[in-house]
């Protein structure tokens, strides 16, 4: 499931700036969307074709952000730039609040690199590597899409898919209109035998505001919350979002982009100094 490779590439950013420490505890969104009473069935292939229509689409993005990341109790805050040619390169600085750049990292559909300014060291090979730190496989593909926000790749099977409207927002959902109210509105801990998926969009335009991941033979869940829309064109883009996985530890993301910019093109500097030390990987 793409709950399990989610999971991992929170823990590889988590990894990658491990050197950053300071102190700020992620506030996660509180708002409810949900209206138990006006749940009521709409037409799901319908609903996925509009979603569809509206996928981000962007040729590069270049945005200066800020992430607060907790896990259990430990807290890390830093600044960055990211620029993305889309489904191609994922370039990206990193810096903890005073502003010297501790970590570059350079990403595309064949190789990852990142250099450790802290430590002068740095890796530049395929996925395996990181792969064997996090014991899955993680592609270009979902590193992209934890960043951007849109176009996630969660409904693996839309064939199972159910469309409903609680009176603000629409809904799909691998369940049916009664496991979604005991779900969402009443708490209750039914756990089913498969995952369960809900992704909550906007009636409008149809943005995503809300997926919601369920793994409970793992005892895993996945929250992701998008807000402070930005309309570039005909698309509304997301300049804030949170994460909040719960599973063996908590972690939770606050990822805040302050200028975004879509440019024709972009650079993306990598240059590895003689003094670095390569970290070395065999299988």
């Amino acid at each position: 499931m793409r709950l399990s490779k989610i999971c991992w590439v929170v823990v590889l950013f988590v990894f990658i700036v491990s050197c950053v420490n300071n102190k700020r505890k992620v506030q996660t969104s509180e708002t409810t969307y949900y209206n138990a009473s006006a749940l009521k069935h709409e037409n799901a292939a319908l609903l996925l074709s509009k979603l569809k229509q509206r996928k981000f689409d962007y040729r590069w993005i270049s945005a200066h952000f800020s992430i607060d990341i907790d896990v259990d109790s430990s807290h890390t805050s830093f600044n960055g730039i990211v620029r993305i040619r889309k489904d191609s390169i994922l370039w990206m600085t990193i810096s903890p609040l005073l502003g010297i750049e501790v970590a570059r990292v350079l990403l595309n559909k064949d190789t990852a690199a990142f250099i450790d300014k802290i430590h002068d060291k740095y890796f530049k090979g395929n996925y395996d590597y990181i792969d064997s730190l996090l014991d899955d496989d993680i592609d270009y593909e979902l590193v992209q899409s934890v960043m951007v926000g849109t176009n996630m790749p969660f409904y693996t099977d839309t064939s199972k898919l159910k469309g409903y409207y609680d009176g603000q927002q629409y809904l799909l959902s691998t369940e049916t209109r009664r496991q979604v109210r005991r779900d969402i509105f009443l708490h209750l801990t039914i756990h089913p035998k498969n995952d369960v998926q809900f992704i909550w969009f906007d009636k409008k335009d149809y943005h995503i505001n809300r997926i919601r991941l369920e793994d409970f033979t793992n005892r895993r869940t996945f929250d992701a919350f998008y807000g402070d829309f930005q309309q570039f064109d005909s698309v509304m883009f997301p300049s804030h979002i949170q994460y909040v996985i719960q599973a063996e530890k908590t972690i939770k993301i606050d990822l805040q982009y302050k200028k975004v910019y879509f440019k024709s093109q972009e650079e993306t500097p990598f240059n590895i100094l003689p003094k670095y030390e390569r970290i070395q990987y065999n299988k």
